[in-house]
């Protein structure tokens, strides 16, 4: 059997146990510092440890010689669960940016959350291509419509937000120098080396070592986010 395929699971698993680790350790900081930020940064953590738990546990189906459970498990949860799990990440941002304008804070969570509804069903719906066997694991491609939703509809959106909070909230720490803005500019920065990682494993597409650096990578984020969220006040001050 393929010892890349070894490497692969390894690296998921451990990406996808960081991220479940993180979200404990992020319920427990917010329960004990009394912290109100938008829970999107915990509930991220978690259906990115799950999503990349299922990536592991489909190239682990692989490794046995059992392809068709890695194409049940991508059918049914890992795909889905990858179009759900930056809706965590669109209500982070319009609690941020629209925090005193909670009409257009639901009708903005209401919208991301059709149109995440809408790409699933069209993955269900037109399925997805399967590529041969590489010694690192296979690929499985959505049909075009879906990637498309995906990319106009929730990707882009996102690293648009990513982009104008990081600079919003960099210019206001620098200004105040509130220890408040330095710890929200730290969560948009997590995810902005989310969206790099993820955009260098989609093009790595299970093509070797690349892929493994972009998937090691991955486990930043979380750890970026924990490490912002215990950060000390500098002035006691609360989100």
């Amino acid at each position: 059997m393929a010892t890349g395929m070894l490497y692969n699971i390894f690296v998921c698993f451990i990406t996808g146990l960081t991220g479940i680790v993180v979200f404990n350790l992020l319920r427990r900081t917010r329960k004990e510092k009394n912290k109100t930020y938008s829970e999107g940064i915990d509930y991220f953590c978690l259906l990115f440890g799950l999503v990349w738990i299922l990536t592991g546990l489909g190239v682990l189906f692989v490794w046995l010689d059992h392809p068709e459970l890695d194409v049940f498990v991508f059918k049914w949860f890992t795909s889905p669960l990858i179009y759900i799990h930056l809706l965590p990440v669109f209500y982070y941002f319009t609690w941020s940016l629209f925090r005193e304008r909670q009409k257009l804070r639901s009708f903005l969570n209401i919208v991301f959350t059709l149109i995440a509804a809408l790409t699933i069903l069209s993955f269900w719906k037109y399925g997805f291509a399967r590529s041969e066997i590489t010694y690192w694991g296979s690929t499985l491609v959505p049909n075009e419509l879906t990637n498309n939703l995906f990319t106009f509809g929730i990707f882009l959106p996102a690293l648009l937000f990513i982009i104008i909070e990081l600079i919003r909230r960099f210019k206001k720490w620098k200004e105040t120098g509130d220890s408040t803005e330095r710890q929200l500019f730290g969560f948009n920065l997590g995810f902005l080396v989310y969206a790099i990682t993820g955009f260098f494993d989609a093009l790595a597409s299970a093509q070797g070592w690349l892929m493994l650096l972009a998937r090691i990578g991955s486990m930043l984020p979380p750890l970026i986010f924990y490490l912002f969220a215990t950060l000390e006040d500098e002035k006691d001050s609360q989100i």
